[in-house]
């Protein structure tokens, strides 16, 4: 791949959530359902999940939320992983996917599955795409042990050419 291609890739796939998401903000949930074991410390969100944090909005059919608890015994939440018709939303990027992990503590959230994603017009389709928080980089592949030689693909909009004004016709004399 040529490097000018190559940078490009990058600068498109690294999407608004890498640049400008705050993961130290609240994370508020809506479901149908919530099946909760304090004692396996999971909570398992069921009925047309819906997660916001920050600017980021999170669907998916399941959400399983893992905690630990602090000193005090309130939880903390360390992992939540989206299971089925998931749909990430921020910005003007728009993601889906089969499934979802978005790892608290590490600050990777991770697609999987017949990723799509749209960023103002620039589309990237693969099998799974990574966004690490920490260094706002994210890595778009489709490789598998099914499919080793798996591709990404992608098409990127260009901004159009400002059109120049013609020079006025000078009057005749």
């Amino acid at each position: 791949m040529k490097p000018a291609m190559l940078i490009l890739l990058l600068l498109c796939a690294a999407p608004a959530l890498a640049q400008r998401f705050d993961s130290a903000a609240p994370i508020d949930i809506d479901a149908a359902r919530l099946d909760a074991s304090d004692d396996a410390n999971e909570a398992i969100f069921s009925g047309a999940v819906v997660i916001r944090q920050g600017n980021l909005t999170l669907k998916a059919d399941r959400v399983r939320l893992t905690y630990s608890k602090d000193n005090s015994g309130n939880p903390q939440v360390q992992r939540v992983d989206a299971l089925g018709n998931v749909q990430l939303a921020q910005d003007d990027m728009r993601a889906t996917a089969s499934n979802g992990i978005y790892d608290v503590n590490a600050r990777l959230v991770t697609l999987l599955g017949n990723v799509k994603m749209d960023r103002g017009g620039s589309k990237l389709q693969g099998g799974r795409v990574v966004w690490n928080l920490n260094t706002r980089t994210s890595s778009f592949d489709n490789r598998s042990a099914a499919n080793p030689s798996g591709r990404v693909t992608g098409r990127f909009t260009v901004k159009p050419q400002a059109k120049a004004n013609p020079p006025e016709p000078k009057p005749p004399g």
